[in-house]
């Protein structure tokens, strides 16, 4: 069985965007380069068959690296 996951990010007046990546670091990651806005849905199905919701501000990372 495949350790990636399916994410699916949802931007206000967009088409949903699906990622598919190991982690939910990696897939915010891939998709904060694309998108200009300041916050996301985003919803998953977690290893155990449950799915998740969940509401983040971007951008996600360390801020000493991001100043750059």
């Amino acid at each position: 069985m495949s350790k990636l996951r399916q994410y699916t990010f949802y931007e206000a007046g967009e088409e949903p965007k699906n990622i598919e990546s190991m982690s939910f670091r990696k897939a915010v990651k891939s998709f904060q380069n694309s998108a200009k806005v300041t916050e996301t849905v985003v919803t998953w199905i977690g290893k155990k068959g449950k799915a998740m919701t969940k509401v983040i501000k971007l951008p996600l990372g360390r801020k000493k690296k991001m100043d750059r």
